[in-house]
C-alpha cells in the first residue's frame, strides 16, 4: 500500500483520538495559559528522543526554521483562544465552531499557495458547516461569557487554519519529524514566555492536572496533530481541515459522558451531514 493511500485511514484515526482533547482540557483546573505551554512542551520533550536519535538537526535551515516559529505563532493562538472559549461556553459549541478552520484553510490556501479547492471539497466544506451548526444550535446561549467564547473558538479556527497553510508549504521539503518537533517547540517557547509574562507559576496544582497535560499530550498531540501533520505532505489543506469536523462528533459524544452535556438528537443529524461530507472530502482526487 503506498504511502498515499494510508492518509485519509489514518487521518481518520486521529480525528477520533483528537476528540478526547476538549474533555482532558475541562478536567484540568489550571489557567489556559498553562495548559497549552505544558500541552506543547510535554509533547516536544516526548518527540525529543526521536528528533535527536534521527540527528536530523544539522539539517535545518535557518529559513525553515523562520517558518515553523510563525507556524508555531499560529499553533500557539489556536490553542489559547480554543482552550479559553471552553471555560466559557459548552464543549460542543466551543468544538463546532474551532473545527470551521476548513474556511480559513481553503481561503488562505487560495491566497497565499493558489491551491484549487475541488467541487467535492467545497461541497464537503458546506455539508461539514450545516452538520455542525446543527450539532451546536443548542449550546450557543447569547449571554455575554458564552458569547465571548464562541467568538475566541472562531479566532482559535482561524489560527488553525493558517497554521495548516504553512505546514502545506514546509511540509513539501521538510521531513515530517523535522517539523512537527521543531513547530511544537516554538509554540512551547511562546506559550511558556506568554505564561511567564501573565505571572502564572507552574508547580502547585493538583497531581490529576499533570496526568491529564501528560495524556493530552501523547493522544491529541503527538499521535492526533502529528498525524494531521504528517498528511498534510500527501493531502491538500483544505481536505486535511474538513476532516477535522469529524472532531464534534466525538467531542460532544464524550462530554455527554463526562460532563452530562446532552446533545439531543441534533447530534446524530448533524453527525450525518458530517460524516458524508468527510467522505467526500477525503476521497476526493488531487486537482492537477
Amino acid at each position: 500500500m503506498k504511502v498515499e493511500s494510508k492518509a485519509p485511514v489514518l487521518v481518520a484515526v486521529a480525528i477520533v483520538v483528537v476528540s478526547f482533547a476538549a474533555i482532558l482540557i475541562r478536567l484540568c483546573t489550571i489557567p489556559t495559559a498553562l495548559i497549552a505551554a505544558y500541552r506543547l512542551a510535554f509533547s516536544s520533550l516526548i518527540l525529543l528522543p526521536f528528533f535527536m536519535w534521527r540527528g536530523r538537526v544539522r539539517g535545518l535551515r535557518l529559513n525553515q526554521v523562520a517558518l515553523c516559529s510563525v507556524a508555531g505563532l499560529f499553533l500557539a493562538l489556536h490553542f489559547l483562544f480554543w482552550i479559553e472559549s471552553l471555560k466559557l461556553t459548552t464543549v460542543a459549541s466551543s468544538v463546532v465552531l474551532v473545527t470551521t478552520s476548513p474556511i480559513f484553510a481553503a481561503v488562505f490556501a487560495w491566497a497565499v499557495l493558489r491551491e484549487r479547492v475541488g467541487k467535492k471539497t467545497l461541497v464537503a466544506i458546506v455539508l461539514c458547516i450545516v452538520g455542525s451548526v446543527i450539532i451546536g444550535r443548542r449550546g450557543v446561549h447569547m449571554g455575554p461569557e458564552n458569547l465571548k467564547g464562541n467568538m475566541l473558538a472562531i479566532m482559535g479556527a482561524a489560527a488553525f487554519g493558517a497554521q495548516f497553510v504553512v505546514a502545506r508549504s514546509l511540509r513539501q521539503k521538510m521531513g515530517f519529524l523535522e517539523y512537527v518537533f521543531t513547530t511544537y517547540t516554538a509554540a512551547a517557547l511562546i506559550l511558556v514566555g506568554f505564561a511567564i509574562v501573565r505571572g502564572h507559576g507552574f508547580t502547585g496544582f493538583e497531581r490529576l492536572n499533570y496526568l491529564w497535560l501528560l495524556l493530552l499530550a501523547l493522544g491529541p498531540q503527538v499521535f492526533g496533530h502529528s498525524t494531521l501533520n504528517w498528511a498534510i505532505k500527501y493531502l491538500p489543506a483544505p481536505k486535511v481541515a474538513v476532516s477535522i469536523l469529524g472532531e464534534p462528533i466525538g467531542s460532544a459524544l464524550l462530554a455527554w459522558v463526562f460532563f452530562q452535556e446532552v446533545p439531543g438528537y441534533g447530534l446524530f443529524v448533524g453527525g450525518a451531514f458530517i460524516l458524508y461530507g468527510v467522505y467526500l472530502a477525503l476521497t476526493e482526487r488531487p486537482i492537477p
